[in-house]
């Protein structure tokens, strides 16, 4: 584990598997990313759907980076996220 994340998702369709929007900060060794972007289908069975959301902005380290993460279910109650990072 490299560090933590918070946030919050607001569902906004419970239709077709659901979709919600995500508002998430990744702590992170150096300092913050914050992420946002919709999350498909994560109301259907069966383990969560990788995603892909929008870094807007961090700090420390990580100050005016743009970018964009993204999730994989790896295990159950378990993702991978990957940050591909530009300043």
């Amino acid at each position: 584990m490299v560090g933590e994340t918070g946030g919050t998702c607001t569902t906004t369709r419970v239709a077709l598997g659901g979709a919600e929007e995500c508002v998430v900060t990744y702590t992170l060794p150096g300092g913050q990313l914050t992420v946002q972007g919709m999350v498909f289908g994560h109301l259907n069975e069966g383990p969560p759907p990788s995603f892909d959301n929008a870094i807007t902005g961090g700090t420390g380290e990580f100050d005016r980076a743009r970018g964009s993460v993204h999730a994989e279910t790896t295990g159950r109650g378990e993702r991978c996220f990957t940050i591909d990072l530009y300043r």
